[in-house]
């Protein structure tokens, strides 16, 4: 309350005409910093249709906080002001200026704004929005570390000597942060090379599932069983990657051990059951059906089923789950039994 009234005690004004006047300015340019920048925004054909998302808009936050200070710059030049009280208003209104105008280029560049979305639209620009992202992060980073040297900078502390402080605690504070920075270098690199995208199912080391998420630290991938799992980036990149939704037809293997005394004729009846079953399935490439006798062994007579199908990997689980079954019928109805696993023993005596 002190410091208050001491600041009350140093406004000289000449009569309250001047106080009056000073109000009345400021009011006048907080009305106008309302559509005023509605109207510069027009003119860049930058339109928000929902008054929420325009009052959220960087751009306009900016040139609000501009117009704001220009009415707060008239009304203290029209006050008696002290030279001191003056020289602290007009610091004030320095530091609002330069965030004011941090956050207009951070509403230019900003990935929603008309500028960035007709990049975006480009065709060599089509493919890397994840790079774009992620570009317009780390510029927006650099504007506000910009902003904050131009402020430190405007209240007379010497830049150098900071500078100098942050050189020394940058080792300590890239030692800590070494594997975010990896983790961030390894997201742009994913980025740029695009191995997977969202929605693509795939294989990273022993973790299979379809992309949900791709960020700067890491990925997630929801599994078969519904489980997200989250994978560092760094990671991801000394994996091996199989992407399936870049390839066009999946194999189909499936391997059936026959008990040794089962006949010839039922082997051969069951080949041309399965032969069918398999032609019978839309998805199917028909010219790699595959139904043969892999091997004799002293335990089994092994059959090969083989085929390709052209299906999306979200459902080559399904398809799996179904042909399976169907073999399984095909076993039940001809009353084949698979072979199990034998062991020999012998005993000496």
């Amino acid at each position: 309350m002190e410091k208050i009234n001491e600041l009350i005690d140093k406004i000289q004004a000449k009569n309250l005409t001047d106080i009056a006047i000073a109000v009345a300015i400021v009011v006048i340019f907080f009305i106008m910093s309302s559509w005023l920048p509605k109207i510069i925004m027009r003119m860049f054909k930058i339109k928000e249709k929902s008054k929420k998302k325009l009052k959220e808009n960087d751009m306009y936050k900016g040139l609000k906080g501009l117009f704001l200070c220009a009415g707060f710059y008239l009304a203290i030049l029209v006050l008696n002001l002290s030279e001191n009280v003056f020289s602290i208003c007009l610091k004030i209104i320095r530091v609002i200026v330069i965030l004011s105008i941090a956050k207009i280029l951070i509403g230019i560049i900003s990935p929603e704004s008309k500028l960035m979305k007709k990049v975006q639209e480009n065709d060599k620009f089509q493919e890397n929005k994840s790079a774009l992202n992620v570009g317009f992060k780390i510029v927006k980073v650099i504007i506000y570390v910009i902003a904050g040297f131009l402020i430190i900078a405007d209240f007379g502390y010497d830049l150098n000597g900071i500078i100098t402080g942050l050189g020394l605690g940058s080792v300590v504070i890239g030692l800590a942060a070494q594997e975010l920075v990896s983790n961030l270098l390894s997201g742009m690199a994913i980025s740029s090379e695009k191995p997977f995208k969202i929605g693509d199912w795939v294989t990273i080391g022993t973790v299979s599932g379809t992309v949900v998420d791709i960020k700067f630290r890491s990925i997630k991938v929801k599994t078969a069983d519904n489980t997200t799992v989250t994978i560092l980036n760094t990671k991801v990149l000394n994996e091996s990657i199989i992407n399936y939704a870049t390839i066009d037809s999946r194999r189909f293997e499936v391997i059936l051990r026959l008990p040794l005394n089962t006949s010839s004729y039922q082997i051969e009846d069951l080949m041309n059951s399965l032969k069918n079953f398999l032609h019978s399935i839309k998805e199917a490439d028909q010219d790699t059906i595959q139904v043969f006798i892999d091997g004799i062994q002293t335990d089994a007579i092994v059959v090969k089923t083989i085929v390709y199908v052209n299906i999306d990997a979200t459902y080559f689980l399904n398809f799996k789950t179904e042909t399976n079954l169907g073999i399984m019928k095909i076993l039940e109805s001809k009353g084949i039994k698979l072979a199990n696993p034998s062991t020999d023993v012998y005993l000496n005596r």
